[in-house]
């Protein structure tokens, strides 16, 4: 058997805790059937409704704000007038808002000559000094060609009748606690098995070495306990946690896996040493005679004989230990009067693609924006949507912004620009700053005021 592969209990007496009896069989019977005449009356289908349960949304660290405010304000940095501009040089106009006159941030950057940096992962902006982790960005880049590969080879989640195939899954799991995450992933393909679910479903671990990402465990994902036949019912991905450490948690009755004189396969798997390797478990043994079952154990990796009473404790305890559980198959048809056959689905893959693209996408500080054409001075009002939340470091200091009366003031992201509060940010980088009314005007640096 390889590891990785499933459990499955034969004897009515050693079955797991979430054991459904034939009474929680009936309530569930009772709730699908509801939702069905509810699905059936707002006339969608079962593919509707698994796409509802899988569109995950992403958390959102900023807020969105619809603001008014001031523009035609004119910069100058030590009395010279500057024309911000984006990457590509594009005007990208001050404004003035509450009081509080903000600039680009590459305007800032450009105009003090300060290296800037973004970090999309915490919605941060960087000003002078900042260092990333550059072993964390390679190990982004090269999960992300991962990810990539496996929806090239297997295709994007996608759900069809009671088949989820494609890439179901990628998630980033510390297996080994040491602060740099493996990638977990599922992959189904569109076969079927007898009972109309998946015939196949792999996961796979990828460890980063320090150069490169490698692939160090494949393996099937094995039907779930049933004392009916398993291939009806989801597969399931059980990730447990035990002393600052991460792993899987397998059982398989051992006619699922090829060893029927065995009664039940029960292991953890995690990372050892950068190599993914079995750390507990053992094979119940079952002899059934006249009499009934003579039960026996053996340690899965030595084959010594080890206390029956003492392997099924340590059992509970390692199912105890279960902290998730991710559903990576849908239930075959004729398991569907029972349950929803998409719930608890693993999360979609795209929720860790996106967060190891902006690690992937992060940098040191560098010089940003370019001096642009004139851009249209005239004073005048305008309504904005804008977002706040943006955290602002100088020299990988995190700083507060305020106003010349020591309120708090919100950084905003505009169009996909950050706006810095100017005031706050020259004094946090030791430049003065001077407001003139009169002709609309915010001076940085040196100014003679004539």
């Amino acid at each position: 058997m390889s590891p990785g592969e499933h459990r499955n209990f034969h004897s009515e007496r050693f079955r797991p805790h979430w054991y459904i009896s034939e009474f929680h069989d009936s309530i569930f019977q009772s709730v699908f059937k509801a939702l069905n005449r509810f699905r059936k009356a707002v006339g969608v289908g079962v593919d509707y409704i698994a796409a509802l349960v899988m569109s995950m949304p992403f958390a959102a660290a900023l807020t969105q704000k619809n603001i008014t405010v001031g523009r035609g304000v004119t910069i100058y940095v030590d009395d010279r007038k500057i024309n911000p501009g984006d990457a590509n040089g594009n005007p990208v106009e001050p404004m003035l808002y509450n009081g509080t006159t903000y600039l680009p941030i590459r305007a800032v950057s450009a105009a003090l000559n300060v290296p800037i940096a973004w970090d999309g992962t915490t919605s941060s902006a960087y000003l002078g000094e900042h260092k990333v982790d550059q072993n964390a960005v390679n190990r982004a880049k090269a999960y992300v060609s991962v990810i990539e590969q496996l929806q090239s080879k297997y295709g994007k989640r996608a759900v069809s009748g009671s088949i989820i195939s494609g890439l179901v899954t990628a998630m980033l799991i510390d297996f080994d606690g040491d602060g740099n995450e493996e990638l977990l992933c599922v992959c189904n393909t569109k076969e079927k098995n007898a009972k109309g679910t998946n015939k196949h479903s792999t996961y796979m671990v990828y460890h980063w070495d320090g150069s490169k990402a490698n692939c160090i465990a494949q393996h099937e994902v094995i039907s779930p306990f049933s004392q009916n036949d398993p291939d009806y019912f989801k597969r399931t991905i059980n990730i447990g946690e035990r002393d600052g450490k991460k792993h899987l948690f397998w059982e398989a009755n051992g006619s699922t896996v090829g060893e029927d004189d065995i009664g039940l396969i029960s292991l953890v798997e995690t990372v050892v040493d950068g190599q993914w390797k079995v750390t507990w478990g053992f094979r119940e043994n079952e002899d059934w005679g006249d009499n009934g079952p003579v039960v026996w154990m053996t340690d899965y990796t030595t084959g010594e004989n080890i206390d029956v009473s003492a392997g099924w404790a340590e059992l509970n305890t390692w199912q105890d230990d279960i902290k998730n559980q991710y559903n990576v198959t849908a239930d075959g048809p004729d398991a569907w009067n029972m349950c929803n056959p998409y719930d608890n689905l693993a999360p979609a893959p795209e929720i860790a693609l996106s967060k190891l693209k902006a690690i992937a996408n992060s940098q040191s500080s560098i010089l940003g924006g370019k001096a642009s054409g004139e851009y249209n001075a005239k004073r005048r009002m305008e309504k904005l949507a804008v977002e706040t939340g943006v955290k602002v470091y100088v020299n990988d200091k995190l700083i507060v912004p305020t106003d010349v009366n020591g309120k708090t003031v919100d950084v905003l992201l505009y169009k996909g620009t950050t706006y810095l509060p100017v005031r706050a940010v020259a004094n946090a980088l030791d430049q003065a700053v001077a407001w003139d009314g009169t002709s609309y005007s915010v001076y940085i640096g040196s100014h003679k005021d004539v």
